[in-house]
């Protein structure tokens, strides 16, 4: 007996059923696809086993066993050193709705001469750890790749590991507070322990001015770009995080602010506690009070606050080596990649900026890995032109 007819999907769909969302007339439809083709049930398996979600789980299993099994036999046999992503994705274009395109993070077999690539792009590696301190009498100390310990001139005590800067406090009596920057370039990251216990994760083309020790009845840093704080609780002392017009107040709590100067907003994205965001200098009613999962965001040029709850995760995984994209505009993420892999872009066709992507990518892949995928997945492709990508329509 033949297999019934191959149907589309919305890979929402696949989605749910694979984390165990769907309701169940969702999941109806979903096994009724499911048993349409053994295509279908192929492509189920291969991206379960082969792309993963940023943490590398696994999703509890399907009845298609012998499905994976024959593709990993297929991926061990081929004899060629450089596997194509149609060849993993081949049934992927009949089932993804136009303009929301689900990616997916890729597994590498065992094979490691195995490789991806994307014809005339070159090998753009992913950030890495790297900064520079600014010390209080104008000293700039390179962090990148090397243990450091620099005593400041108020007795602190600041040591370096690569990737983790940490400030020791000092018994010494200090009448004025001693001002650090930390400065993290384009393609880089870091993380910071203050003198209070709070750490601070900092993302690309950001910097952080604190003090090397908090004698204020307020703890004040200044940010410019993006941060995730873990904020050490301390109800005598609260803790300020000043962005632009902005200031964002808490006691202990963590949370992610991103504050780039060339944005047109500023998202403060609470996880846990609660934090107080005021808008410096305007009405005094522009402020609200955030509650675990909920957002601020200031529009700079409207002068106006907006707060609506959102998944945090999509916000806070670029700490955590993951890009998390939630409906991102492809203009968008690639201003995110820009600024991890240090390289510039130009979307030479307007029609697809408004392209949108949904899933998890791991943040240490090569740039070129991350092209390829979206190359298969939708109708864009990436070409470089004097260290430019170009980013156009498929001709």
């Amino acid at each position: 007996m033949g297999e019934k007819e191959e149907k589309n999907i919305d890979w929402s769909l696949i989605s749910k059923n694979l984390f165990g969302e769907a309701s169940s007339i969702e999941k109806k439809e979903f096994e009724n696809w499911l048993q349409a083709s053994e295509k279908h049930r192929e492509y189920v398996e291969q991206s379960r086993e082969f792309y993963a979600f940023g943490e590398k789980e696994r999703v509890e299993e399907l009845n298609v066993e012998k499905a994976v099994q024959l593709f990993k036999d297929h991926i061990l046999k081929t004899e060629k050193k450089t596997i194509r992503l149609s060849v993993w994705l081949r049934y992927a274009a009949a089932i993804l709705i136009p303009v929301t395109i689900a990616i997916f993070l890729i597994f590498q077999t065992n094979n490691s001469e195995e490789e991806l690539f994307v014809k005339g792009i070159k090998n753009f590696e992913p950030g890495s750890s790297k900064a520079e301190l600014t010390l209080a009498n104008g000293e700039i100390v390179n962090l990148e790749k090397r243990d450091t310990l620099v005593n400041e001139k108020d007795g602190t005590q600041i040591s370096n590991t690569p990737g983790l800067l940490q400030y020791q406090g000092n018994q010494k009596l200090i009448e004025n507070e001693t001002y650090n920057t930390l400065k993290i370039p384009r393609g880089g990251e870091y993380q910071i322990v203050l003198a209070d216990g709070t750490k601070v994760w900092l993302n690309s083309a950001s910097s952080l001015t604190y003090p090397t020790k908090f004698l204020e009845k307020q703890r004040v840093v200044h940010l410019s770009g993006e941060a995730y704080f873990e904020v050490n609780h301390n109800a005598e002392k609260p803790f300020i995080v000043k962005v632009d017009d902005l200031n964002v107040k808490v006691l202990g709590t963590e949370f992610n602010v991103k504050a780039y100067p060339e944005e047109a907003e500023i998202q403060t994205t609470l996880v846990n506690g609660k934090v107080e965001v005021l808008a410096k200098g305007f009405d005094s009613n522009l402020k609200s009070v955030l509650s675990p999962s909920f957002q601020a965001s200031y529009l700079k040029n409207q002068k106006e606050l907006k707060v609506a709850q959102v998944k945090t995760e999509v916000y806070t995984a670029w700490k955590d080596g993951v890009f998390f994209l939630d409906n991102t505009k492809l203009e968008d993420f690639m201003i995110i990649l820009s600024r991890w892999y240090d390289v510039k872009f130009f979307i030479g066709n307007e029609l697809v900026k408004n392209n949108t992507y949904n899933g998890k990518m791991k943040k240490y892949d090569n740039l070129e890995d991350i092209f390829s995928l979206l190359e298969q997945l939708s109708d864009v492709e990436f070409v470089l032109e004097d260290d430019v990508v170009i980013v156009q329509e498929k001709i």
